[in-house]
């Protein structure tokens, strides 16, 4: 959904060019704005509302195919059932008068990833810390919808300027994009025969370059797991601005994903954060249950590493406790104020000293009258007749 679809209009054949018509009764379509392998994309305005929006068509010539309007119709429904602001946004979805199925989403404006990273090459750590981090929370809305996007790379990561008064400090909104080869997991538990996804099992389809080991030679139902390394693969991207698995063949792409020593990110840029180049190895492990077991896990370590400090995270109900606290008195906490290294202050002090005198007098006088008691026992001939005087007042003067 770039701006950059001036030279591709060049190329259009004429049944391509849609521009001028209306579609759905309420869409007028505008100038192309971008334009891939399967589709094009034009700039399109809703008639009554005026609202901007895009507009994404199949090419004609992918029309009759079933697994390439299947592939179209997953866009729709996968990017649809994301509910993140880091999520392109699908409005509608329709087919034309002609047959041809369309797709109705917000309009972005902005760049790639991939486009940042050509024009400016290697990103600040915490910016792309960032752009990692947000990306993974439209991912993670995705996993908990049985989605998995399985294309993930630069190109499929927008930065959009024109979200008013969402850019935040980064000035631009991240948006994940083009869920075209996602795979719906499990979604058909009513019998009514939900979409499983474009492929059959085995084959093996995404951007080699970004693609787990898994993905390269097992192929079958994927899952979580693979859009976590493609994450990782996409950082590498972000914080060096080289992709980590090159190759002029799928050969050596292969060779490089599955076999050889993984590549670090220090090896590229010098000045990387510390524990960047683990972060990375353990997001791309080559073995599945040793990565990231989640995308929150991921980005949650990834913002750690590069210094923007621990993010929140989903506790436990019973962790989640508010105590209140009651503001102490200004009596209480002159007495705090006033207590020695002994831990009393001067008034306790005085009330246990007055305490401890009367204990120590009650026991002296238990004591005597006892001896009394001893002295007038008649088991004892020996002992003196005279009462043991009592204790009394001092003599007046």
């Amino acid at each position: 959904m770039s701006t950059s679809g001036a030279e591709a209009a060049q190329d259009l054949a004429p049944d391509e060019s849609f521009e001028g018509t209306i579609v759905g009764g309420k869409y007028r379509v505008g100038p192309l704005v971008g334009s891939g392998g399967m589709g094009t994309v034009w700039l399109g305005r809703h008639e009554q509302l005026g609202t901007r929006l895009a507009i994404k068509f199949i090419r004609p010539q992918f029309a009759e195919r079933p697994d390439a309007r299947r592939r179209f119709e997953i866009e729709a429904r996968a990017a649809a059932s994301v509910d993140s602001k880091h999520a392109v946004k699908v409005y509608d979805y329709g087919v034309t008068d002609k047959g041809l199925p369309y797709i109705v989403m917000e309009f972005l404006e902005g760049e790639s990833l991939s486009e940042a990273l050509i024009r400016r090459g290697p990103l600040p750590a915490k910016e792309a810390a960032q752009i990692i981090a947000h990306a993974s929370k439209a991912l993670a809305k995705a996993h908990a919808a049985n989605i998995v996007h399985r294309d993930l790379k630069p190109d499929n990561i927008f930065l959009a300027t024109n979200m008013d008064g969402e850019p935040g400090e980064l000035g631009y909104v991240v948006k994940l994009v083009d869920f075209g080869i996602a795979k719906m997991l499990d979604v058909d538990t009513t019998g009514k025969g939900g979409l499983k996804g474009p492929t059959q099992e085995g084959s093996v389809i995404g951007t080699p370059n970004f693609m787990s080991p898994e993905q390269l030679t097992v192929g079958g139902t994927p899952n979580a797991l693979t859009d976590i390394w493609s994450l990782g693969a996409c950082a590498f991207a972000a914080f060096t601005a080289r992709i980590p698995f090159e190759g002029e063949v799928l050969g050596d792409i292969v060779l490089k994903v599955c076999v050889e020593p993984l590549p670090v990110p220090s090896k590229f840029v010098a000045d990387v954060p510390a524990g960047l180049d683990a972060w990375f190895l353990r997001a791309c492990h080559r073995d599945a249950p040793k990565r990231f077991q989640s995308v929150d896990e991921l980005a949650e370590q990834l913002v750690k590493v590069c210094g923007l400090g621990a993010v929140q995270v989903a506790t436990l109900a019973e962790d989640r406790v508010q105590y209140a606290l009651k503001p102490a008195s200004p009596e209480a906490i002159e007495e705090l104020d006033d207590l020695p290294s002994g831990g009393m202050n001067a008034k306790t002090a005085l009330l246990t000293g007055i305490i401890v005198g009367v204990s120590v007098m009650v026991a002296l006088l238990g004591f005597l009258a006892w001896r009394a008691n001893q002295d007038d026992a008649p088991d004892a001939p020996d002992a003196p007749t005279a009462p043991v005087p009592a204790p009394s007042a001092a003599p007046s003067p």
